[in-house]
């Protein structure tokens, strides 16, 4: 126990320091952190200095960490949080992880779809291998991914790749960050996600501008496996509060996808569009519907997100998250939208609302000290106050089944259909106390929250 212990903690935390070393202030692409530089700074008319520049390296990536939690900076690994959106159609769990399907698993990537490949591979310029090898010591499986990227271009605005993979993956890394789910699994037993096998091949490309914009399309072909939970290991938690790993489909423990992927990511680092406001917005689009893919299982999904993000008063930052989606044709149990519990509906049972229609909104204001590098952001690592309201609405569209357009179904949307939770917090970007309460449909007993992130 101790010896994984260990060697646990020591496989996420050198890796942060390494990340911070080889941060690179000038492009937001490659892991800056959030709400790093205003307009001015980006197009050079001021003078801006590093305010980390008197600081180790290690002291560089804990205030990274403040900003944003252990996922959504990247200073611990890029993953999902700080790449393309195609990154979630392939295997996208840490390197070190710690989960009831794997138990600790232990291996070694090189990162895809990072726009820092400035080496040569058998003397071809801006070009490099990339991969995953590891070892699940309660699946008792090797996983791997093996594969090639170039960045095209004197400008660095293209970037080419693909890959063969035999890896676990999830759905729900937008849910609950998936280093702060190895944590608490780890340590408390509460693993959230819910995990499946993708055994396959893909190949993508990304466009992106200098700043504002990346674009991307990616083709896999998959066979999708269920898997089943190996361990219930918890260094202080229960067993009993380990959840079976459910099957991806009821009807089925393996489908084969075709599924072409397209993304757009306006302003995908949060870079401040004006010094006390900034917004961003994505639309993703997984299109299954073809004669490749399973005849049982052919769909289209998509997914559009909107974040803003206003600091209205010194110290006190307004946040609204909204997402919105629809799947047509006939979609596995694991392509679902699912709300409740983390990172949706707060004060609501763990993803208690299940259909192909989706709408999601999470508003909240932080109170907190302003910070003396901005004047006016919540300073790094000063507690705040926070409230907040989420809001969710999903239901089972039958004629979506054979529809075309995934707007089918939303003209019976309502405000007063919506579940609504409501609570308040403390805490910093690192580290989160959180209690909510369900405003309809469930009692009113609150739930408490534990995060290592913020919500978005």
């Amino acid at each position: 126990m101790n010896k994984y212990l260990i060697i646990f903690i020591a496989f996420l935390v050198v890796p942060a320091g390494i990340y911070a070393q080889s941060q690179n202030q000038d492009d937001p692409f490659e892991r800056d952190p959030i709400f790093s530089k205003s307009l001015d700074e980006l197009f050079g008319r001021e003078d801006s200095t590093k305010e980390n520049s008197s600081k180790d390296n290690m002291d560089s990536a804990v205030q990274q960490l403040s900003r944003t939690g252990v996922d959504l900076g990247g200073s611990i690994e890029a993953g999902p949080y700080f790449s393309s959106d195609l990154y979630s159609l392939y295997p996208n769990l840490p390197t070190v992880h710690f989960n009831r399907v794997n138990g600790l698993f232990i291996g070694y990537r090189k990162e895809r779809m990072q726009w820092h490949r400035y080496g040569s591979f058998l003397d071809i310029p801006q070009i490099q291998p990339h991969g995953l090898i590891g070892w699940g010591t309660a699946s008792k499986d090797w996983e791997y991914a093996i594969g090639l990227e170039k960045v095209i271009g004197e400008n660095r605005s293209m970037l080419v790749g693909g890959e063969f993979h035999n890896a676990t993956a999830t759905e729900d890394y937008k849910r609950v960050g998936l280093v702060e789910s190895s944590l608490t699994s780890f340590f408390a037993g509460y693993d959230f996600p819910d995990y499946y096998n993708m055994e396959g091949f893909g190949f993508y490309g990304i466009v992106r501008t200098q700043r504002w914009l990346e674009a991307g399309f990616s083709y896999n072909r998959d066979t999708f496996s269920t898997l089943q939970r190996n361990t219930k290991f918890s260094l202080f938690g229960k067993s009993s509060t380990y959840m079976p790993n459910p099957p991806i489909d009821a009807n089925a423990d393996e489908i084969d996808l075709d599924i072409y992927g397209m993304s757009l990511s306006i302003n995908p680092r949060n870079v401040l569009i004006a010094n006390k406001f900034t917004m961003a917005a994505s639309i993703k689009a997984e299109l299954a519907e073809n004669s490749a893919s399973d005849e049982n299982y052919r769909f289209n999904k998509y997914l559009t997100e909107l974040r803003l993000y206003y600091n209205f008063e010194p110290g006190s930052v307004f946040r609204w998250r909204v997402q919105a989606g629809g799947i047509t044709g006939n979609v596995p149990d694991f392509k679902d939208f699912y709300l409740g519990g983390i990172g949706t509906l707060r004060g609501s049972p763990y993803k208690i609302f299940q259909g192909n229609q989706m709408v999601l909104s999470n508003l909240e204001v932080q109170f907190g000290s302003p910070s003396g590098y901005s004047g006016e952001w919540i300073a790094d690592y000063n507690l705040h106050l926070l409230l907040f309201l989420d809001s969710g609405w999903v239901q089972q569209t039958p004629d979506l089944i054979n529809s075309n357009t995934p707007f089918t179904g939303f003209d019976s949307f309502s405000i007063s259909d919506m579940q609504h939770d409501a609570g308040f917090g403390i805490g910093s970007g690192a580290f989160r106390l959180e209690m909510a309460w369900p405003l309809k449909t469930f009692d009113k007993s609150p739930t408490l929250w534990i995060r290592f992130n913020p919500t978005f």
